[in-house]
């Protein structure tokens, strides 16, 4: 900036950063470490499941943008201002007209966040009977394609003697209870290899995660997002040479220094 063949004075002391500035840089820079953490998990080139999008973000917001007491004024207001951005972008306040999500749904068929500890009391018991009523409609379907299949199943001898004295038991209720009772997995663990060796044991329950968690969290990666070569060369500009790439992002790095 000393150059001023370069930079006049005007842009220099425009870019002149003080030493305050500096630090509040610093502190931002720590502030947005766990938000670049939790981009790069999310959007990753490996799958990572809707399921993971909610308690994510709880963390997020409870463990590293809480606001603190010896916080200054403009990093509270940064603080609560991403906090109030992230609650409403992703729908993480919960009241009586909200409506449970795919995202909340998968989170439940997830076995590290099953528990729905991320969620409000009144909002884990609306995600399970959520689960519940699609655990039913899965088995009225497969019941209605066996009956195509098999009009003229005849009751067993013990069922025609007993009649009516016959208690059935809810398979799917208990096989709902079971996975409830089980414990939730550590989270740095693999949930599709947990549900590969449980899958037999909890049919219904696992038609709907096969479902549910092979959704992604995101549709495209960071690296391409936030890339700004990525931007440039897109699939109709592929045949741009490199030395046109380079120059046209250092035109958009330094686009506002153009007059």
């Amino acid at each position: 900036m000393a150059d001023r063949s370069i930079t006049s004075i005007l842009i220099a002391q425009k870019l002149e950063i003080s030493e305050q500035q500096w630090l509040k840089i610093e502190i931002l820079v720590i502030l947005l470490k766990p938000s670049q953490v939790i981009t790069s998990l999310l959007c990753g080139e490996k799958h990572s499941p809707t399921s993971m999008v909610r308690p994510l973000l709880k963390k997020l917001l409870d463990n590293h943008l809480k606001p603190q007491d010896n916080d200054d004024q403009s990093i509270n207001y940064f603080k609560q201002t991403i906090i109030s951005d992230i609650k409403e972008r992703f729908n993480l306040e919960w009241d009586s007209e909200s409506r449970v999500s795919i995202r909340q749904i998968a989170s439940f068929l997830d076995p590290r966040y099953k528990n729905l500890d991320h969620e409000s009391i009144i909002a884990r018991e609306s995600i399970r009977s959520s689960v519940i009523n699609l655990l039913n409609n899965t088995e009225t379907d497969a019941h209605n394609v066996n009956t195509r299949r098999e009009p003229s199943l005849q009751k067993s001898a013990l069922e025609f003697l007993y009649g009516d004295d016959v208690t059935e038991v809810n398979d799917l209720t208990t096989e709902f209870q079971n996975y409830l009772a089980e414990p939730q997995l550590k989270f740095d663990l693999n949930p599709f290899d947990w549900w590969k060796s449980r899958e037999d044991k909890y049919p219904g329950i696992g038609i709907l995660a096969k479902k549910y968690l092979s959704i992604s969290a995101t549709s495209v990666s960071s690296e391409r997002c936030f890339s700004i070569a990525g931007n440039v060369v897109n699939s109709k500009r592929t045949s741009l040479l490199t030395k046109n790439v380079n120059l046209l992002i250092f035109l958009y790095q330094n686009r506002n220094l153009i007059p």
